[in-house]
C-alpha cells in the first residue's frame, strides 16, 4: 500500500508593528548611529522641531528695488516707532514700507556690511553703525548723519556695542577698542588698549556684553574677544578712572568667526566659533572646556565644524535671535548668493536646518524688524520670512531622516513593510519615504532625494526604493499604511514631502514588519 509522505508544518512568520515619534529632540550630529535616541534625527530640514513637528514657515517679497545684493538689516527702534534699513555694498535704503523702494537715504558707499546698536541718549534715539571703509552713520527717526568723532578714524570701525551708557568701538585690523563720553555719539573717542591682555596674540575682532546677576547693572561685563578666542572681561563705569574699573578675567574659547560672531540672548551673549555655538556665562562661568561640552550647539557641533572647513572664508555668517518665533538661526554662506541656516528651538534646545538639502532660503543678512522675521537677498529684495506656507509662491519641500532604531526586537531580522506617518494638512501633500536599513547612511543627492514630482493631485513619485501617496484636501489627519522595503535588524525612516502650500504638522511614524529567523541579513 502506497502511502502518502506527510507534509510538514510550516512555520508562520511574526508579524510586528512599533512607533517612533517626530524627533522633537531636533538633529543630532556629534553621537554614534547606535546611540542616538528615538525622539533625535539623522536630517530634518526645513522641519522646525517642536510638537508636534511642523514644516517650517514660508516667506514673501517684502521690500524690492535695492540696487544691488542686501548685505545688511538694521532696525531703528524709537520710544514710539521703528524702521528697517537695508544696505547694500554702496547704499542704505529705507525698507519700512512694503514694494518697492524709493531713493537711497545713504549712498556713495564702499562696504554694505554693517554693524549697528541702538542708543539712546538726552539728544534722542540713534541707530549707530560702522562697517570698517566708510565713516560711522547714524540715524535719528529722521535723517542720517556723519558723527565727528576724533582720536580715530571712524572709517576704521569694525563693530560697535553699548556698555556702562557708552559707545565701545572695534578699530579694525588692531588690538585697540575706542570708547565715547558718557552718553554720546559723536566727540574725541579715548583708546583701550587690549594686547598686551591677549596671550595667544591675534586682535580684537568683536565685543559684547552679558549680565552675571540676570539683569543689567552693576553686575554687567564688558567682554572684549580676540580674533585667535581669547575673553577678556572687565567691570566698571569709567575706563579712565580705576577705582570703579578693572579686568574680571581671562578665558579661551575657539575662533569667533566674523564681525557678526555675537548676539545677545536675555542677560547671555551666544558667540559663534569655529567650533559651534557657546554662551559666554557658561565660559565666564566654567572655562573653555566646560563650555564647549555644554555648546549651544553640542547636538550640531560637528556640522558646524564641516561647514567651516568649507565656508569658512565666506563672507555673511551670522547669528540672529528671532524672540516671537521662538527660534535663533545661523547663517551659513555656502557661496556669494546662497546660504543654509542652522535653527534653533530656543525653548527646548533642538536644532533644525533649512535649506540644507531644498528649498533653501538664499539669505544673505538676516534681520528682526516689529518682531517680525527678514532677510536679504542677492537680488536687491527683502524678504519677510515665517509668513504662509510657501517659498515666494513656490512649495516647501521639506526632508526628515529619523535614528536607527531595532523596533522592540534587537538583533532580530526584520522584513520592512507598510509606514504610517500620522501627520494632519489643509491641503494635498505630496509624500516619498523609504526605509534604510543597517546603519545605512550615505549622504543623499539631490537627484536621489527628490525624483520627477507630479502634481499635489497626482501619485508619481514611485521610483527605485520610494513608494508614494498624496494626501489631500481635508483638514483631517492623515493615517494611510504605506509600502516600504529593506531586510535588516534595526530601521530608519526616511520622508521627503512637498506640501501644496499648506501647514503640515507631524506626530509620529507608525511601522509594520516582519520577523522570521529565516531572513538573511
Amino acid at each position: 500500500m502506497l502511502l502518502r509522505k506527510r507534509q510538514g508544518s510550516r512555520t508562520q512568520p511574526k508579524v510586528g508593528q512599533g512607533s517612533i515619534p517626530f524627533p522633537s529632540r531636533g538633529l543630532q550630529l556629534s553621537k554614534g548611529l547606535s546611540e542616538m535616541r528615538a525622539d533625535e534625527a539623522l536630517i530634518l530640514d526645513n522641519w522646525f522641531p517642536a510638537t508636534p513637528g511642523r514644516v517650517r514657515g514660508g516667506h514673501v517679497s517684502h521690500a524690492t528695488g535695492l540696487g544691488g545684493p542686501v548685505r545688511s538689516l538694521m532696525e531703528w527702534a524709537g520710544p514710539s516707532s521703528r524702521k528697517l534699513f537695508g544696505a547694500t555694498p554702496s547704499e542704505i535704503y529705507d525698507v519700512t514700507a512694503t514694494g518697492a523702494v524709493g531713493a537711497a537715504e545713504v549712498s556713495s558707499l564702499t562696504n554694505g556690511y554693517w554693524q549697528h546698536v541702538n542708543f539712546t541718549t538726552s539728544g534722542g534715539h540713534f541707530l549707530v553703525c560702522v562697517n570698517g571703509a566708510d565713516s560711522c552713520r547714524n540715524y535719528d527717526g529722521s535723517s542720517w548723519t556723519t558723527p565727528s568723532i576724533t582720536g580715530v578714524t571712524s572709517a576704521n570701525l569694525i563693530a560697535v556695542a553699548s556698555y556702562g551708557s557708552r559707545l565701545w568701538f572695534v578699530e579694525s585690523g588692531s588690538t585697540k577698542a575706542w570708547y565715547l563720553g558718557t552718553s554720546s555719539i559723536a566727540g574725541a573717542a579715548t583708546a583701550f588698549e587690549l594686547g598686551d591682555k591677549f596671550r595667544r596674540g591675534g586682535k580684537l575682532q568683536t565685543i559684547a556684553t552679558v549680565s552675571r546677576d540676570g539683569g543689567s547693572g552693576t553686575a554687567d561685563l564688558i567682554c572684549f574677544i580676540s580674533s585667535t578666542g581669547e575673553v577678556v572681561t572687565y567691570h566698571g563705569t569709567d575706563p579712565a578712572d580705576s577705582t570703579s574699573w578693572g579686568i574680571d578675567g581671562r578665558y579661551m574659547a575657539a575662533p569667533p568667526i566674523g564681525n557678526r560672531a555675537t548676539v545677545r540672548i536675555d542677560a547671555d551673549a551666544a558667540l559663534l566659533t569655529e567650533r559651534g555655538v557657546i554662551s559666554l556665562k557658561q565660559l565666564l562661568g566654567g572655562g573653555g572646556s566646560s563650555a564647549e561640552r555644554l555648546a549651544i550647539t553640542a547636538n550640531i557641533d560637528q556640522g558646524i565644524i564641516d561647514d567651516f572647513s568649507t565656508y569658512g572664508l565666506n563672507p555673511g555668517w551670522e547669528m540672529i535671535v528671532h524672540p516671537r518665533g521662538r527660534q535663533a538661526l545661523i547663517n551659513i554662506p555656502t557661496n556669494a548668493n546662497t546660504a543654509t541656516q542652522y535653527v534653533l528651538n530656543t525653548e527646548t534646545g533642538a536644532w533644525c536646518t533649512y535649506g540644507r538639502f531644498a528649498s533653501p532660503l538664499a539669505a544673505l543678512c538676516w534681520g528682526v524688524y516689529n518682531e517680525g522675521l527678514y532677510f536679504g537677498a542677492s537680488n536687491g529684495t527683502v524678504y519677510q520670512a515665517e509668513r504662509g506656507a510657501q517659498d515666494d509662491g513656490s512649495a516647501i519641500i521639506c526632508e526628515l531622516k529619523t535614528s536607527f532604531q531595532n523596533y522592540g526586537s534587537a538583533g532580530a531580522g526584520k522584513r520592512m513593510q507598510f509606514v504610517r506617518p500620522q501627520f494632519t494638512a489643509a491641503s494635498s501633500v505630496s509624500v516619498a519615504i523609504k526605509a534604510d536599513v543597517d546603519f545605512r547612511n550615505s549622504t543623499p543627492m539631490t537627484t536621489d532625494q527628490y525624483p520627477a514630482v507630479g502634481s499635489a493631485t497626482g501619485g508619481l513619485w514611485d521610483e527605485g526604493l520610494w513608494d508614494a501617496a498624496v494626501w489631500g484636501d481635508s483638514d483631517t489627519p492623515f493615517a494611510d499604511w504605506l509600502p516600504i522595503n529593506g531586510i535588516g535588524s534595526t530601521a530608519a525612516l526616511h520622508m521627503v514631502i512637498r506640501p501644496n502650500g499648506t501647514p503640515v504638522r507631524l506626530q509620529a511614524f507608525d511601522v509594520k514588519y516582519e520577523v522570521t529567523k529565516g531572513i538573511a541579513l
